[in-house]
């Protein structure tokens, strides 16, 4: 039985991954590098360190990954403080949903923590989360479940008894390795995303019913 819900945050939250793009192609084309959206789809879910790490490996880049991804960190703030940000379609609905059942929730990026700070401030989401755990909160990023077994602690619930809402085949990857029941968000801006690891995949926020899922489980039982 479902008894705490976790929120990845870029593409479940805000729709964040154009954003992303926008800016690694920007970096990229001062090294005269070209970078499609398909590029960058394949890192969807995991840390921008990561991203650049391997990009920085690919490509032969002059600058080491770890200037690049403070540049990167840096110029998505910029963007995000300037922008025009919106919570998800049915979000907010799917949060004051699961108050009234008195769920426990909790987010779960691979963002940094100031990026998370920003944008739970900006939708004014804070009262509705016990806590959150970022990318510079562990060792190992998605796929690895890390992020979502420490999750599990901050809201003190089994992971067993866990949802974790994702977007992206990491993300979904690192729940079902955590042992927690996975929703998918398909989200055509976070791309492409194999989302068939997932026990269930909905178009919008507003398709998910604890009843639903709850019925589901017992049945795998």
């Amino acid at each position: 039985m479902i008894e705490g819900v976790i929120f990845d945050m870029d593409g479940v939250i805000m729709d964040s991954e154009p954003i992303h793009y926008k800016v690694e192609k920007a970096i990229l084309a001062n090294f005269d590098q070209p970078f499609e959206f398909e590029d960058h789809a394949r890192f969807v879910g995991q840390t921008t360190r990561d991203l650049w790490k391997t990009l920085c490996a690919e490509r032969n880049l002059p600058q080491g990954f770890e200037v690049l991804a403070l540049l990167d960190n840096a110029d998505y703030m910029q963007e995000l403080e300037k922008g025009d940000i919106t919570p998800i379609a049915g979000l907010i609905e799917l949060l004051e949903k699961l108050k009234t059942q008195k769920i426990p929730l909790v987010v779960a990026s691979s963002a940094i923590r100031e990026n998370i700070e920003t944008v739970i401030s900006r939708f004014d989401i804070g009262s509705f989360f016990e806590g959150s755990v970022s990318g510079q909160d562990v060792e190992k990023t998605k796929p690895n479940p890390e992020i979502f077994l420490k999750a599990a602690k901050v809201i003190d619930i089994k992971p067993e008894n866990c949802l974790v809402i994702e977007d992206a085949k990491h993300g979904v990857a690192a729940a079902k390795a955590a042992g927690m029941f996975c929703v998918a968000l398909r989200n055509l801006n976070s791309g492409d995303q194999d989302l068939s690891q997932a026990d269930m995949i909905v178009n919008n926020l507003s398709e998910i019913d604890l009843s639903v899922v709850n019925q589901l489980i017992n049945k795998e039982k």
